[in-house]
């Protein structure tokens, strides 16, 4: 497994480009700085799909990706194997002006993350840096119109102590040195240095300090050289400092759209929320419109898998007693590679990380995870995956999963229930909510302008009829029916009622005029 981080990124992104084009495949994983930052917009099993996709829109808004997992599987048809090349990526927001940013960073998911061992150092310290397409245009903007300057540097101080320390050295070195040598600068700019607007206006400030003064890096260290009008002009028409520096801001932006270019197909577990991420951080600012998402992703990415929902469509194919016990990553990837899922099928493909030093297990890593991922998907080949292509898994709304190319899924959840109090008491939905949650996973939400009435909805059908049961035949404060808008609705009552009295009312135009 390599670690990518900014001090190699440039040195291992030929490697990377080259491994992803020889993929068959590649599957992804993240690991975010929050999941849900908003209290008013949970996720609820009343979801639609589009309802759903509003609430993850604004939770992930000021969310960021802290690491980015990437296997890219290339099969030896001679072997019949896969071998799976794993990298995770410590990536972080570009820092520049015009483009900051400010995010969500939630106690709950620092404390998940610690829990795995996520070095947060390594997050802060040597974060590939990445921006999407809209920041890159507003900063490409002002550059060209030199709204970028140092006054607005947000290290003013740090860049203004480089420049003093180093000015008259330069300028005792230039009024002697003839054309064509160099003088290195060690304390200036080294190779580890992350700040991109620092490095950017030293540059700027020492090419603009004396005539035909070039910069540049070489070995980790900064050096001037003193050039002829003609080497200087041919230099900086070649050598752009603002293409460069937003080329280095892009980082792992241009990992994000190699990967659109080649349009392999792309495998995650779960992954709704990962393509959020992934899209509004690398790409551009989600849409607004669920069915606007849709059309983009298939734009971007036109073939995804998510092994997790591939995972509750194969489950009921098998005998009960061979079936995985839980759709976790961690099961499910346990279970082919050391569980009866070994045998599920003869001549099946061998499938094996590209570092047979690594030891396993490193969940809630998401190079790991990413690799994990794949693992799980080469393994449910055997059953032929096609018709699951862009088949999103929900968890817990309306439908069990989304297409992204082609119209949603009728809702298989069970019909929603109401529950009436049997007492002239209000509904508690708290109180009935612990009541209910012995039958499996419930959410009670009170119906509008109804005190004695709330709406139930339930994960699973075998649920739903306990409910009903139970509740029709033994309690008595509360009953439970299926819910009919007709009956249990007051606003489709209002209106049905007022559709009934013009009704009538134009009956007796009609017949008395």
């Amino acid at each position: 497994m390599c670690e990518v981080n900014s001090r190699n990124f440039k040195f291992l992104y030929p490697e990377i480009k080259k491994k992803l084009q020889e993929s068959k495949f590649c599957s992804i994983d993240a690991e975010f700085s929050a999941l849900d930052p908003l209290p008013n917009k949970k996720a609820s099993i009343f979801d639609t799909p589009s309802e759903r996709y509003s609430k993850l829109n604004a939770n992930l808004s000021a969310v960021v990706p802290l690491q980015v997992g990437l296997t890219a599987f290339s099969f030896d048809p001679k072997k019949n194997s896969y071998l799976g090349k794993v990298y995770t990526f410590y990536v972080q927001p570009a820092s520049f002006q015009y483009i900051h940013r400010s995010f969500y960073m939630q106690t709950g998911t620092i404390n998940f993350l610690r829990l795995y061992n996520f070095d947060f150092n390594k997050f802060a310290y040597d974060g590939i840096p990445f921006m999407n397409r809209d920041q890159e245009l507003r900063l490409r903007d002002k550059m060209s119109t030199d709204e970028v300057s140092e006054i607005n540097n947000s290290c003013k101080n740090a860049l203004e102590e480089i420049i003093d320390r180093q000015i008259n050295q330069v300028k005792n070195w230039y009024a002697e040195a003839p054309i064509g040598t160099t003088l290195v600068l060690p304390k200036v700019c080294t190779e580890g240095c992350s700040n991109e607007e620092i490095v950017f206006f030293v540059h700027k400030t020492f090419r603009s300090m004396c005539k035909n003064l070039w910069t540049y890096m070489e070995n980790g260290e900064f050096v001037v050289k003193k050039v002829s009008p003609e080497e200087y002009s041919k230099l900086n028409s070649k050598y752009c400092l603002e293409d460069e520096t937003i080329d280095n801001l892009l980082g792992f932006s241009k990992v994000f759209r190699l990967l659109v270019e080649l349009k392999k197909p792309i495998v995650g577990h779960n992954v709704f929320q990962d393509l959020l991420l992934i899209v509004g951080n690398f790409e551009t600012a989600l849409p607004e419109k669920y069915l606007d998402f849709k059309k983009l992703i298939s734009k971007l990415l036109p073939n995804i898998f998510d092994t997790k929902s591939i995972s509750y469509e194969l489950k009921p194919m098998l005998p009960k007693e061979k079936q995985w016990i839980d759709n976790g990553l961690n099961i499910i990837f346990n279970y082919f590679k050391n569980g009866f899922g070994r045998v599920l099928a003869t001549n099946s493909p061998a499938i094996e990380m590209d570092d047979p030093q690594l030891e396993y297990d490193h969940f809630h890593n998401a190079g790991w995870d990413s690799f994990c991922t794949g693992y799980v998907f080469v393994s449910e080949l055997i059953a032929g995956l096609e018709q699951y292509k862009n088949r999103i898994n929900i968890i817990r709304g309306s439908t069990s999963y989304i297409n992204l190319d082609k119209a949603d899924p009728e809702s298989n959840r069970p019909p929603k229930l109401v529950i009436e109090s049997l007492k002239n008491r209000p509904v508690n939905v708290a109180q009935v909510t612990a009541l209910l949650s012995t039958y499996g996973f419930v959410e009670i939400k009170r119906l509008p302008y109804q005190k004695y009435r709330a709406l139930i909805a339930i994960d699973n059908y075998a649920n739903a009829r306990r409910i009903l049961t139970h509740f029709n035949t033994n309690d008595s404060e509360y009953r439970i029916s299926k819910y009919h808008p007709l009956r249990h609705s007051a606003g489709i009552r209002v209106i049905f009622v007022s559709c009934l009295a013009v009704s009538s009312a134009a009956v007796l135009w009609f017949t008395f005029r």
